[in-house]
């Protein structure tokens, strides 16, 4: 945040005393630039640059509310000083103050045009506000200044990830490495999209390069227990999850997860006498572990839909409510060569608890995709129509609509593609803090409505996905 290039005309014993200063920040000596800061703005006149290093270091240590009293007080004193105004924003963003942070933003970018730094921070406050073209332009316009901004290229793949432009996205997290290839988090970010997109073997290698950086690296540890083949593997990364951080409640409960699995129920045994035993992860084990038989365990998107998969009619074609992006849909047209995918594309209909309505949203953005038949529209207004004709007996439907109201509708329509042979995956059925009121919800209201109980086929803690089979009463 500091420019360590600024210059002051005082003398040379104040040059001393402001080099000094500096040098004290550069490594890191944060008390003892407050103390000599303090000390050199009671001596007088204050300058712009003392308050300006007192604000770094406030932020640096993450009292946000501190750095802008003293960013505020650099501006007063320069406010036309750029640097002064850009940090004064990256303040102001860090205090939830989007609108201030862009217009102080935009004011040092007009007084100097070639001010990467700003570009890049402004692209923040948009991304922020999920305007995310606009911010990827930001990025964009700080790279064109600096092609070696390497803050810039990777801030600008996330904004295309978040966009929906996986390639772009990889695209500029390729270049960020390429500037710095010991950024773990540039590796790291790399993975999740090889994750979504369904390359698990990439997206292992990322978070594993991410590791060998930074071996406390916790994302990325974590990550890695959602690339495991296997039990084993998988409490070995949540052992190293541990080791970083103790105190991560998703990794004490995900241990006694396992380790139930082992045939060791101590630990989740202790965890129900807890206060965690009403978490919604302990609920959903608690679901999972009660079951008549305990359901095969996967860790990975991919390996899911892969065991399910082996398991079904693939001379059927497949149904998708809740397509998105259609990254699931991609990776399952590879097997049944036909599906049928129902969404809306411009996010959920509706507020999902804490999720806004329009979140989840492709822009109107139809996947183009070989086999593929895309139904569009709300599932109340479009599947009475697409069921008025008789539709082929489905392989395996993919449930994706999260909220209660949709995946209830999707049921129930779907009832005449359902056989005993129809194996039903559900995206988020369990581990999310109200999961009980949604996906789970309408599976036991349809099947009580209906006269089905169902066996539980496979689950997955990591990715949320259970998946069943209906049996007639």
């Amino acid at each position: 945040m500091l420019n360590r290039t600024t210059k002051t005309n005082r003398s040379n014993f104040s040059q001393i005393q402001i080099d000094k200063l500096i040098s004290h920040y550069s490594n890191s000596e944060f008390n003892a630039t407050l103390t000599l800061a303090k000390q050199l703005i009671k001596k007088g006149p204050p300058l712009g640059i003392y308050y300006n290093i007192i604000g770094a270091v406030y932020f640096e240590k993450g009292q946000i509310k501190l750095a802008l009293q003293n960013f505020k007080k650099f501006v007063e004193l320069q406010p036309e000083n750029p640097i002064a105004l850009n940090n004064l924003g990256v303040a102001l963003y860090g205090q939830k103050k989007s609108q201030e942070a862009k217009t102080v933003l935009e004011k040092a970018i007009k007084i100097n045009p070639n001010y990467a730094e700003a570009y890049n921070n402004l692209g923040n406050v948009y991304k922020e506000a999920k305007d995310y073209m606009t911010a990827i332009n930001c990025y964009s316009d700080a790279i064109e200044i600096n092609s070696n901004f390497a803050k810039a290229h990777y801030n600008k793949g996330n904004a295309l990830q978040d966009n929906g432009d996986m390639d772009g996205a990889l695209e500029s997290f390729n270049k960020a490495l390429e500037i710095n290839p010991n950024s773990a988090q540039s590796h790291y970010s790399m993975g999740i999209v090889y994750r979504d997109i369904g390359k698990k073997e990439l997206a292992k290698k990322s978070f594993q390069k991410a590791v060998i950086i930074d071996p406390n690296h916790f994302d990325s540890l974590w990550n890695l227990h959602g690339t495991s083949q296997s039990i084993e593997e998988a409490q070995s990364w949540i052992k190293r999850c541990l080791k970083v951080n103790g105190d991560y409640i998703g990794s004490i409960l995900m241990q006694a997860a396992l380790n139930f699995y082992q045939g060791n129920e101590a630990d989740y045994d202790a965890l129900l006498k807890s206060n965690l035993k009403d978490h919604p992860v302990m609920r959903s084990f608690e679901w999972v572990f009660n079951l008549p038989t305990l359901p095969p365990l996967y860790f990975c998107r991919w390996s899911f839909f892969n065991a399910i998969i082996s398991k079904s009619l693939k001379e059927r074609p497949f149904y998708e409510y809740g397509v998105w992006r259609g990254n699931s849909f991609k990776y399952l047209i590879k097997s049944f060569k036909k599906g049928y995918g129902f969404d809306t594309f411009i996010g959920l209909p509706k507020d999902w608890h804490d999720t806004k309505a329009g979140s989840y949203s492709s822009k109107g953005i139809v996947p183009e995709i070989k086999g593929g038949k895309f139904i569009i529209g709300e599932f109340k207004d479009s599947l009475p129509k697409f069921f008025s004709q008789s539709r082929p007996l489905a392989s395996l439907i993919n449930f994706d609509s999260d909220l209660y109201s949709s995946t209830i509708c999707a049921l129930s329509y779907s009832k005449s593609v359902i056989d005993e042979h129809t194996i039903l995956i559900f995206d988020e059925l369990i581990m999310n803090k109200n999961w009980e009121k949604d996906e789970y919800r309408a599976l036991n209201e349809f099947c009580c409505t209906n006269g089905y109980k169902y066996e539980v086929m496979a689950v997955s803690f990591f990715t949320k996905q259970v998946a069943v089979k209906l049996i007639s009463h």
